[in-house]
């Protein structure tokens, strides 16, 4: 009879206790979630906010956790906690549409312009799946200019496909690249309370620069320690403390 190795045996250990992990995690992430949604139907928002944020900890990233602690954050007035919701899940699934009618409904709320049409279609991918495409037609642009070398004759035939998807794969990197200064150059983070105050310095005694309501959008340009330097849309800016406001961007620590 053939003997196991020892490491075999080792590797096998951890391989189950890995795969027995990481079920216990999705069981309680899903029961969290179940007991959050049945306290958001009743009522009871707290409650659900608490069960939503503790299923978020079991499922990184869940699209559903994420709308529906928005939706709890909503009911609850937390403007700004709850844009930061739905920004997160918005980055993961930018086309849902119940998704796009809740930002639209709180960017009424708050008061916010229309997002131009240039701006909503870029937004219509993801910045990865625009630069997939970028990547695809680029490729496919340089195959065919070496079909062409290898076969001289498909240069007068097809130069309308090599038209085409050059066209097709400058308009895409453009847009890839247009995305992606939106989204690092744009708001990273969501003002979290009600008339916070942003300050000349990272001091509690430092004047005030300026009041930002809840759900203000603003771009956090620096930390340091408990505080960080945010700017809004119009430029105005100032130091707040880190814990009033909601991040949203999923690569901004």
């Amino acid at each position: 009879m053939t003997q196991i190795q020892p490491w075999n045996r080792v590797w096998d250990v951890c391989l189950r206790w890995i795969l027995s992990a990481f079920l216990m995690g999705s069981v309680w992430a899903a029961s969290d979630f179940d007991q959050a949604r049945k306290a958001y139907e009743q009522g009871n928002q707290e409650e659900a906010v608490a069960g939503f944020e503790r299923a978020l900890q079991g499922a990184p990233g869940g699209v559903g956790v994420l709308y529906n602690l928005g939706n709890a954050r909503f009911r609850q007035g937390e403007l700004g906690k709850a844009l930061a919701a739905w920004r997160q899940a918005e980055w993961i699934t930018p086309r849902d549409p119940a998704l796009r009618h809740n930002l639209d409904l709180i960017r009424r709320r708050l008061g916010q312009p229309e997002v131009a049409f240039w701006r909503s279609g870029l937004g219509w991918l993801t910045l990865d799946e625009w630069a997939v495409g970028a990547v695809f037609l680029v490729w496919a642009w340089s195959a065919w200019q070496i079909l062409v070398g290898i076969r001289p004759g498909l240069a007068d035939s097809g130069s309308g496909v090599r038209r085409v998807l050059g066209a097709a794969a400058a308009l895409v990197v453009v847009a890839w690249v247009s995305d992606w200064v939106l989204i690092y150059r744009g708001p990273n983070a969501a003002v979290a309370g009600k008339e916070l105050a942003a300050r000349f310095g990272p001091l509690d005694e430092s004047d005030i620069a300026v009041n930002f309501p809840d759900g203000t959008e603003v771009r956090i340009e620096q930390s340091r320690n408990e505080w960080v330097r945010v700017v809004d849309a119009e430029g105005r800016g100032g130091w707040m403390k880190a814990l009033q406001v909601a991040r949203y961007h999923p690569r901004i620590p």
